[in-house]
């Protein structure tokens, strides 16, 4: 992409409604130890120039909780934190959301405890060649909405 000049702005980031399976095509694509996404699920996804750069997968709800799974190609932009916090927290009324991280991806663990989310437990030999740790957000400590 060529620089932008005073004049010109630099492309925004758009977020992606209702193009569920091409942001869960893409989200699973980068998950190396995918299990499936459980039945029905909704995703979003942001975009810059029709490309994505990001995605979260919800699936599993059962009321009071939603799982959700992530992937990201650029950093995160509050725009698309407050939209897929808006989702389960106020249009489901949820009141968590559960994510399982491996317990290799320093990186994702980091940004899941930035944005708020609080390590629960391990799930010991949850994967092939290791644990996974439970993560979960409730709804009055989610600081995006």
């Amino acid at each position: 992409m060529p620089p932008t000049t005073s004049w010109q702005k630099a492309p925004r980031y758009e977020l992606v409604f209702g193009q569920d399976a091409r942001v869960a095509d893409w989200v699973r694509a980068r998950l190396p130890n995918f299990i499936g996404w459980g039945g029905q699920y909704i995703a979003i996804g942001y975009q810059r120039e029709g490309y994505l750069q990001g995605g979260v997968v919800f699936t599993q709800h059962s009321g009071p909780n939603i799982l959700m799974a992530a992937a990201l190609d650029a950093p995160l932009t509050r725009r698309f934190l407050r939209a897929l916090f808006h989702y389960p927290f106020l249009q489901l009324k949820c009141e968590r959301i559960t994510v399982l991280i491996d317990d290799d991806n320093p990186k994702s663990i980091r940004l899941v405890e930035h944005v708020g989310f609080v390590r629960e437990g391990c799930l010991r030999r949850a994967r092939p060649g290791g644990n996974v740790y439970l993560y979960g957000l409730l709804r009055e400590h989610c600081a995006w909405l």
